[in-house]
């Protein structure tokens, strides 16, 4: 039996190559839900002598950065192809100025219910920017009628493997939310393999870019133990 094709891509596959020359390899309104983790970064702290300046100016790259993936998640998402990009409050703006033309944002907040690092407050969250340029149905199975803006989940605990690890169940809940059995879901900074994982035990589809070679591998050697039948949680020890 031939394996399935997206394109030039195999489906159910992560590949090592910068994510905007994977996408365009990918045909045109071909994938169904978008949801990534790209690096966060912070505006560069410049120091004259004893002087520090924080130069906003910098967020520039990262928007100039976000809208070069937009026009890629335009040309490859359907229309009604909704996007989540897991983000901190200093990406948020940048995302969100990419972003501003399409009909449909919002701000989700993830609560881990843990208090983490900060002066003088203490962050227990992250954001997912949330955009789609035209509206869609939820398609949850347990009767909900709509999605709170605040995601309570805790974070990966001790077993964690990836600076940026995301709880596979919060990936999860977003996928089989906002996508249907054998849909195609793309993962631009596919980390360690959250986002595979959970598709995969989902009935879904995924393609995957990532530059570390070493995240693939144990990306693989967990979807290899779905394969084998081990559970959702030991084979995620997440992205």
């Amino acid at each position: 039996m031939g394996k399935e094709m997206i394109g030039e891509l195999e489906l159910n596959r992560i590949y090592q190559r910068d994510c905007i020359e994977g996408m365009r390899m990918l045909p045109d309104n071909s994938v169904d839900l978008l949801l990534t983790d790209p690096p966060y970064t912070m505006p560069t702290i410049t120091a004259f002598g004893r002087k520090k300046v924080r130069n906003v100016a910098d967020l520039s790259i990262q928007e100039t950065y976000m809208k070069a993936l937009k026009v890629e998640f335009e040309r490859v998402l359907k229309p009604n192809s909704p996007i989540f990009i897991f983000c901190d409050d200093n990406y948020y703006t940048s995302i969100f100025r990419a972003f501003y033309d399409w009909n449909h944002t919002q701000m989700i907040v993830w609560d881990k219910n843990k208090i983490g690092m900060g002066k003088p407050f203490r962050k227990r969250h992250e954001l997912i920017f949330y955009a789609n340029r035209e509206s869609i149905d939820y398609h949850r199975s347990e009767g909900l009628t709509h999605y709170p803006t605040v995601l309570n989940y805790k974070p990966v605990g001790q077993e964690r493997v990836h600076g940026a690890q995301k709880p596979v169940d919060l990936v999860s809940d977003i996928i089989r939310g906002f996508s249907m059995n054998g849909d195609i879901v793309l993962d631009c900074f596919m980390g360690s393999g959250t986002t595979a994982v959970a598709s995969k035990e989902l009935a879904r589809n995924f393609v995957g870019f990532e530059l570390n070679s070493d995240f693939i591998e144990l990306a693989n050697q967990r979807l290899e133990a779905i394969e084998r039948g081990s559970s959702l949680k030991e084979a995620s020890h997440d992205e």
